[in-house]
């Protein structure tokens, strides 16, 4: 179901631009040093024309190199895998690509048609494999969980399900006509096997009901039977307040307590949307899940509210980042934290809602934060996009939530912004995941291949200096 942010990004706040010393100093130019741009990379597919790829997650790989996954237009089904392979210091892996039969060989990208109608999540395993997953057709016509498996240089893994790629169907209720299952996000274990999450019909007899369904495969691609309830190493999950679940946006592996976290939203009414969060034990059929109002005030009818990332801190935490509408009905972005292993919010030492364990940037309005990451201090790295300036964005938050001005304090909100048109980088940047390599941030998203119109979509990734980060600690 695609959601409703056009309002969210529509108004312009009347704020003063960030200073171009700012922005500039605080990438790192070490990276890609021979890029257009130094300090970021482009990625797209040569010869494509005018076509989108729209980025959908990235990853450090175990080489110490960046894999971003993306999807564009075309194929069997209507969708493409497109992936690109950096080496640490930004220059294209030519050491990773497909065949020279596919023609695309030692050029650091793949284009895939994978028989997949959307893509939705991509994963690096521990021994380097690229795990992606999008919707496939199922029964009915209608759509299953697509998983497939490429090798650590980019040729299909054809040792995993016997050619690359499988599927796995939930269909609960096809007496009813109902075999929708969505999958949304793909983690991964040490030993290689794969965690994947999505929406699922269920079997009520009555309305259409959507829940979660997670599945968990072997490193070859069989199910693993020994998880879930259902068979086929399968599990489903609903809760009276549960039963609309519009989307998983994550799946996370909390190695410490063998733990695997999934969150997204659900409707619980017109024009009201709230987060959920489940914990499941992986060795057991133990499981947590509960739903989070993430009201603001907005006008009556229209409390939405989006969850866009979620990872567990160190301490086992889980902290879910998104957005909700305010009462002027504009994005604002929040942040909230959950007590490890429970359905509690932590309403004593996150965030700026009294008893609620949540954080609002009020000051941030017509902004989304699509990713977040950690720090070893536990300090929490954001980043997503600022409306007001179409620019990419990323900041620091404390352990608290309390934003830390240290970080690039020299503009305003306090944050580091995405190079803008006029220092010739990307018009309209959107950040959609971050993580930290050697105490560098990396921030990859997508942004028009244009410094006048919003057309054209690549991939974008760049890194930040360490001492921007870590200015005011050792890591």
């Amino acid at each position: 179901m695609s959601r409703p942010v056009a309002f969210a990004l529509s108004c312009c706040a009347a704020l003063i631009p960030p200073a171009a010393g700012a922005t500039d100093s605080s990438t790192d130019s070490t990276f890609a040093p021979g890029s257009s741009t130094p300090g970021w990379v482009r990625s797209f597919v040569t010869g494509g024309g005018f076509a989108d790829e729209r980025i959908v997650a990235a990853a450090r790989a175990p080489d110490g190199g960046y894999v971003l996954a993306g999807s564009r237009a075309g194929g069997a089904q209507g969708a493409l895998i497109f992936l690109a392979k950096f080496k640490a210091n930004g220059s294209y892996d030519t050491a990773f690509g497909g065949t020279a039969a596919t023609g695309n060989a030692g050029i650091g990208r793949v284009l895939k048609d994978a028989w997949l109608s959307s893509v939705a999540d991509m994963t690096v395993d521990a021994q380097g494999r690229i795990v992606v997953v999008g919707n496939t057709p199922g029964a009915l016509g209608q759509s299953d969980f697509g998983i497939v498996r490429f090798k650590p240089d980019g040729s299909d893994d054809t040792s995993f399900a016997g050619d690359g790629g499988t599927s796995v169907a939930f269909d609960l209720d096809t007496a009813h006509g109902r075999a929708n299952d969505v999958p949304g996000s793909v983690t991964t274990t040490p030993d290689g096997s794969i965690f994947v999450a999505g929406t699922i019909e269920t079997n009520t007899t009555g309305a259409a009901k959507r829940w979660v369904g997670a599945v968990k495969l072997k490193p070859d691609g069989s199910r693993d039977q020994t998880f879930g309830a259902l068979s086929g190493g399968r599990e489903y999950y609903n809760w009276s307040s549960g039963d609309n679940v519009l989307s998983v946006v994550r799946i996370v592996y909390d190695a410490p307590r063998a733990t695997i976290a999934i969150g997204g939203d659900l409707e619980v009414g017109a024009n009201n949307t709230d987060w959920f969060i489940i914990t499941h034990q992986i060795w057991s059929i133990n499981s947590k899940a509960a739903s989070y109002a993430i009201d603001l005030g907005g006008n009556s009818g229209y409390q939405l509210a989006y969850m866009t990332d979620l990872a567990v801190q160190p301490d086992g935490k889980p902290v879910a980042v998104g957005w909700a509408n305010d009462a002027n009905v504009k994005a604002t972005p929040v942040l909230l934290r959950r007590l490890a292993l429970s359905t509690n919010e932590d309403t004593t030492s996150f965030g700026n809602i009294a008893g609620r364990g949540m954080a609002v940037l009020w000051s941030w309005t017509d902004s989304v934060l699509n990713g977040l990451a950690f720090d070893s201090r536990g300090r929490i790295l954001v980043a997503g996009e600022y409306a007001p300036f179409k620019a990419g964005i990323a900041a620091r938050l404390g352990s608290d939530g309390a934003i830390d001005a240290s970080f690039n304090g020299t503009t305003s909100p306090s944050a580091y912004f995405a190079k803008t048109s006029s220092l010739q980088s990307s018009w309209t940047t959107s950040f959609k995941r971050v993580f930290i390599d050697a105490g560098r941030a990396v921030l990859a998203g997508e942004a028009p291949d244009s410094n006048t119109a919003a057309t054209d979509y690549d991939l974008v990734m760049t890194r930040l200096q360490s001492d921007l980060i870590f200015a005011n600690g050792y890591e």
